[in-house]
């Protein structure tokens, strides 16, 4: 761990758990979960899932939640908030895709 003034720098383990490609030139949306080491008396982060959207420029968080699911679920909401009401929203794609079968990771 770095400690500089006053902000303390961590490790995490980051992993791609699932890709959803819209095919070419329409972007994707990944699926991440991030697993903070842990810092012994300072920090113990549980892991957690971060869903972005990548438009084959640039890739942007839009969810963050303790599940996939979750985090597609919080994306949705996010994306409906501050996106151009013209663009589909892609995340709710995914979310109907995979209705109630669960993780999505899986």
């Amino acid at each position: 761990m770095i400690i500089e003034d006053d902000v303390e720098t961590g490790h995490a383990e980051i992993r791609l758990v699932k890709a959803y490609p819209f095919g070419p030139n329409e972007g994707a949306v990944y699926i991440y979960e991030f697993t903070p080491h842990p810092i012994r008396w300072v920090m113990n982060i549980e892991s957690f899932y971060l869903a972005t959207f990548c438009n084959d420029v640039f890739e942007i968080a839009w969810g963050v939640g303790s599940t996939p699911k979750e985090a597609i679920e919080a994306a949705v909401g996010r994306w409906d908030k501050y996106a151009d009401e013209n663009d589909d929203n892609p995340f709710k794609k995914i979310l109907n895709k995979i209705g109630d079968q669960g993780d999505p990771a899986q």
